[in-house]
């Protein structure tokens, strides 16, 4: 277990974990499944930093322009959330960009590497930071409620989407009224995901990843997951109420509204 050397970290590491148990009991990480990260930029001691002095610098898959002198904490690849729970350490890395934004050091760097995930990661978080959000963290899990939506044709569109959400429960539209963002079927992993999951982004909180998953920001790992969980139980009551043989009746459009004035 990689000692814990970073005390300035507590709080963004107790949040990841927090967020880590949360996904594994809504069984929405099977085995390796999910990916977290948090910008951690300006909270590490000048003692702390000396920590990357001996690290290999490595090129980033591009550049990253808003990314420069960042400082990520993020889940490693294969992580799995039962585990990151428990020893999160065993777990996480520190990414540390360049003044360039074209290469990073990381710690620690034995056996370990970013999630599969790091380049939707580094691509949403340079596009916080250009357009000023207040967002730092992102968590991306699989939400099977939500998933289970975009094997519907009928609901695979953003407004579909959002429209069925809102209507199920009036908290939905209170705390998500930006809505979800509904991104077609992308090879995960890849810069097209990632450039789709950064623009959906812009103006919403949360992209769905078509037959695939889920993924959100918000100002705190555990922030960002009380979106998806308020979204995935108004999914949960869709279902519920069809597993009964009705047709769910949903909020009227003047109950939105009215909810919304």
């Amino acid at each position: 277990m990689v000692p814990i050397k970073l005390p300035s970290l507590k709080k963004a590491v107790s949040e990841i974990t927090d967020t880590a148990h949360y996904l594994w009991e809504r069984n929405w990480a099977e085995r390796n499944a999910g990916n977290i990260s948090v910008n951690v930029t300006g909270w590490l001691s000048a003692k702390e930093l000396e920590l990357f002095n001996s690290s290999t610098i490595r090129p980033l898959p591009v550049g990253y322009p808003s990314l420069t002198d960042q400082i990520l904490i993020v889940t490693s690849a294969g992580s799995r959330m039962r585990d990151l729970a428990k020893n999160p350490w065993d777990y996480l890395c520190i990414l540390k960009i360049d003044a360039s934004g074209t290469h990073f050091k990381q710690w620690p760097e034995k056996d370990r590497k970013p999630t599969s995930e790091i380049i939707t990661h580094l691509t949403v978080h340079d596009m916080l930071i250009r357009t000023k959000s207040a967002a730092k963290a992102l968590v991306h899990t699989h939400a099977t409620e939500l998933i289970a939506l975009t094997q519907i044709r009928e609901f695979c569109s953003t407004e579909a989407l959002n429209r069925l959400l809102w209507s199920m429960h009036p908290e939905t539209i209170l705390f998500v009224p930006k809505g979800l963002g509904f991104i077609s079927y992308e090879i995960p992993g890849t810069s097209g995901v990632a450039d789709a999951t950064a623009k959906a982004l812009e103006d919403h909180p949360v992209a769905l990843w078509e037959k695939h998953g889920i993924l959100s920001i918000g100002t705190t790992a555990t922030d960002a997951f009380d979106t998806i969980d308020l979204l995935a139980k108004s999914a949960r009551i869709y279902f519920m109420v069809k597993s009964a043989r009705y047709e769910p009746e949903g909020l009227t459009d003047g109950q939105l509204h009215e909810l919304m004035s």
